[in-house]
């Protein structure tokens, strides 16, 4: 394994950050930068931008993209960014370029993490040798799972469960799916638990109580109802934690998940205590006769910034060893 930096990056549909990664049991990470993706016009600019000031120019790297991995071509989902993996490693002068689902390389960093790295949302006894499930709301909601194996090795698997059907389980969740289905006839889960989603939600929410339309970012929002007063944003969260919850909840019943969950994204550790005080646990314990099944499952809320470029690297480094065997 050689010893040059690799080059890194979280790509998601708002921010893109870069890191230059060392070799380890656990990947050292340093010269974090965090970029504003709409900055940019594309990859290979924002990418750019990131090596102008890192003290070296590495000829390796890992791409954690917001998208499926499907051969060369790159679309991100939420983003307007494509690119070309042969492409991007000529423009980059790189010998080697990976790439990675951005969760892919979430639930591999999640691996490497202490519990100092975590909070607990909800505490319960993990299934011996069950899938953990990763799932987590930012520009889009991602979803992993860590799956086990016989060897005691774990094989992360990315999944696109975000993009399930909302299954609204009260009245007013009827009324906000009714209300979004206007635009478009299919409510994704998406479209609710995301940044946009809560922008969604407080849109569909205003309407309903006949308030004012108000023009709010997520951030807005999210700051309102840590802030108290401001009835429409609390509710949005509340409504937002809620329906989090219940997905989560139904994901383990789906997937087998009872060796806990991981929450990740960009929101929830910023609102840490709204969901905390949310029924977030209430609803994601509420399967009817299923509620044994996930009664159990811890939730843990991931906190350690940079995870994914951990993970990113951890993948790399992995599939260096293996090539070099």
């Amino acid at each position: 394994m050689s010893g040059a930096p690799l080059l890194v990056a979280d790509l998601g549909g708002t921010h893109a950050r870069f890191a230059l990664a060392a070799a380890g049991e656990a990947p050292r990470l340093h010269h974090m930068r965090v970029l504003h993706a709409e900055s940019f016009g594309s990859l290979d600019e924002a990418a750019h931008a990131y090596l102008e000031t890192a003290p070296t120019r590495p000829n390796v790297a890992c791409f954690a993209v917001a998208g499926p991995v499907r051969g060369a071509r790159i679309a991100f989902t939420n983003a307007p960014w494509t690119f070309d993996i042969n492409e991007i490693k000529t423009a980059l002068s790189l010998e080697r370029l990976t790439v990675v689902n951005d969760f892919e390389a979430l639930a591999a960093g999640a691996q490497l993490l202490g519990d100092s790295d975590l909070l607990s949302i909800k505490s319960g006894a993990p299934a011996p040798a069950a899938p953990v499930l990763v799932i987590g709301p930012g520009t889009g909601l991602g979803q992993a799972l860590i799956v086990p194996d016989q060897n005691k090795k774990a094989r992360v698997i990315p999944t696109e469960g975000g993009h399930i059907a909302f299954a609204p389980s009260t009245d007013e969740e009827i009324a906000v799916m009714r209300f979004l289905a206007r635009d478009a006839p299919r409510v994704s889960i998406e479209r609710l638990l995301s940044g946009p989603g809560i922008v969604n939600i407080h849109r569909a929410l205003s309407a309903i109580n006949g308030a004012p339309a108000a023009s709010m970012r997520a951030d807005q929002i999210t700051a309102a109802a840590i802030a108290g007063g401001a009835p429409i944003a609390d509710k949005a969260v509340s409504l937002f934690c809620g329906i989090l919850g219940a997905a989560a909840g139904d994901a383990v019943l789906c997937t087998g998940a009872r060796g806990g969950v991981l929450l990740g994204g960009g929101i929830l550790p910023k609102i840490s205590a709204l969901l905390i005080n949310s029924n977030f646990v209430e609803r994601f314990t509420d399967k009817g006769p299923m509620r044994s099944y996930v009664d159990a499952t811890p939730v843990d809320l991931i906190t350690r910034e940079g995870t994914a470029l951990i993970g990113a690297a951890s993948l790399f480094f992995k599939e260096e060893s293996e090539d070099d065997n």
